[in-house]
């Protein structure tokens, strides 16, 4: 089947049966009510993760699930992964809203041993990755975004046998938090989903409050066991992978035309919401975004999703009203969740969950997006590079890009003589219709659908290419890519926010 992203998509994939090819639709999805999660028995306090893992009855081939809020810091996975092993299970589902650094290499061994099967995740790292290229992961793996994922949990496709969630401090009520406790990592917003619907929900913590907690994430009432462990993991970790803010000239001149766009457009008006996503220039363009509503006085209603230190700051100014956190990506957001009633907690379905009617990614005026690549129909790759090599991750761009009134894609054009902007993408991972704008060093390009868009710009002076010729302009520069060929076997499917296929990973 060819589906709407123009990519060939077969009718059945093995290991998940038969799947449905992503279509375009102009509306909304349809918003039905999100699903009441269901009261479990007072948690109790085991002495071990062997006990606990055994009464929960898990068997071999069932679905577990982590969050990955300690980022880099993680070593929750690695030890559960490691008694599992000990215990014997076999042909595990594994259920990661992302999965990174040792946490990664963990999974990995995982793989090799046959106690994981499928992996189901919005990104991936080395040396995982790299096994996903090799043909090591017997089930393709299955790239969801935030939104995604939290629909596929809510909605019962995934269903979730027993949740393993990491918790800077729990209460002796069976509470759990991420902003208290030794190694606390701020919002617990990923998490949220699989406590509300896993069949069996471990709390696993190195800090136990003998005093009520300040803030819940997550109330005992959806947790059946919680487990003290020596330490989750380094909180200083949370800050590691793709958050960091851009300082190479090139970098700080495609945030800076990107808020120029975002002027000219007319998008920074009283009122408006924003969010820019993990890499280092939309982290940029929040800076000098700062800047102008300090210069101008206006002032926004929210900026939400990932949060960082910066704005915390921009809200502490009075610049926003409020920060939605789905995610701390420093010490300070982590710090500020607990003592700023402005800073929301927010869970992955009220974050991006295409059916919550509250959606918080469908109110958005701005996004500002990362991407590997781009091509001419602007749909945008996040997770591979033109070589076919896993950089990347889903994250919530599919569903901030759909919801958002003005979705930017900020880039540089090539990067070590390989160019980002190409005739056609190796991985379509956000569509092409739901993306507004590219910003690169050497142009500007805005999609066709835009049509009043063109002209604002060029009457502020911007330079705006058409895509094609930002294409022939960098192809000057560098050359035509070579696309390595693709194998037959499918390796990776990457599901757009609704459960349709948008592309396939092949090796």
């Amino acid at each position: 089947m060819l589906n709407d992203a123009g990519r060939e998509i077969p009718e059945s994939i093995e290991g998940l049966g038969p799947v449905r090819p992503y279509r375009i639709s102009e509306k909304k999805i349809p918003v039905p009510g999100v699903p009441a999660s269901g009261r479990k028995e007072r948690p109790g306090f085991t002495s071990s993760l062997e006990k606990a893992i055994s009464d929960s009855g898990l068997k071999d081939n069932d679905r577990i699930s982590f969050h990955h809020h300690l980022r880099l810091g993680d070593r929750v996975v690695e030890q559960v992964l490691m008694v599992l092993e000990q215990m014997g299970y076999r042909g595990l589902i594994l259920c990661l809203s992302s999965v990174m650094g040792s946490a990664a290499v963990a999974v990995m061994r995982a793989v090799r041993s046959g106690l994981v099967r499928r992996i189901e995740t919005t990104g991936l790292k080395s040396p995982l990755s790299d096994a996903l290229l090799a043909g090591e992961i017997p089930e393709p793996i299955v790239f969801r975004s935030h939104g995604g994922r939290a629909r596929a949990i809510d909605s019962g496709e995934t269903f979730i046998n027993l949740a393993f969630i990491a918790a800077s401090a729990a209460d002796r009520e069976g509470n759990l938090t991420g902003s208290q406790g030794p190694n606390r990592f701020g919002s617990l917003g990923y998490a949220m989903v699989d406590a509300e619907n896993a069949a069996v929900v471990i709390g696993i913590t190195d800090y136990i409050s003998e005093k009520p907690l300040e803030r819940v994430s997550i109330p005992g009432y959806q947790v059946n066991d919680v487990v003290t462990v020596k330490s989750i993991g380094d909180k200083t970790g949370i800050a590691g992978g793709s958050i960091r803010i851009s300082r190479r000239p090139v970098e700080k001149l495609i945030a800076r035309r990107a808020m120029e766009v975002l002027i000219a457009s007319g998008s920074i008006r009283p009122s408006f919401s924003y969010q820019a996503g993990s890499g280092g220039i939309s982290l940029l363009v929040s800076r000098y975004l700062k800047d102008h509503l300090i210069e101008t006085g206006i002032r926004g209603e929210f900026a939400s999703g990932g949060a960082t230190g910066d704005l915390v700051e921009m809200v502490k100014e009075g610049l926003f009203e409020t920060l939605w956190d789905v995610q701390s990506f420093d010490d300070t957001a982590a710090a500020s969740l607990l003592e700023n009633s402005f800073h929301r907690e927010m869970s992955a379905s009220r974050y991006a969950g295409p059916h919550h009617p509250e959606c918080i990614a469908h109110e958005l005026d701005v996004m500002i997006l990362s991407a590997t690549e781009i091509d001419r129909n602007f749909h945008v790759n996040s997770i591979t590079g033109t070589n076919g090599r896993i950089l990347g991750a889903l994250g919530g761009a599919p569903d901030t890009a759909e919801g958002a009134d003005l979705t930017i894609v900020v880039m540089p054009s090539f990067r070590g003589r390989i160019p980002t902007v190409n005739t056609a993408v190796r991985t379509v991972c956000t569509p092409g219709n739901t993306v507004d704008v590219l910003v690169t060093e050497r142009g500007i390009a805005v999609n066709p659908r835009r049509r009043k868009l063109p002209g604002l710009l060029k009457d502020s002076g911007l330079p705006v290419l058409s895509i094609d010729e930002l294409i022939n302009k960098v192809y000057a520069l560098t050359g035509e890519p070579e696309f390595p060929d693709e194998g037959e076997r499918i390796a990776g499917v990457v599901e757009y926010r609704d459960g349709t296929i948008l592309d396939c990973i092949r090796i």
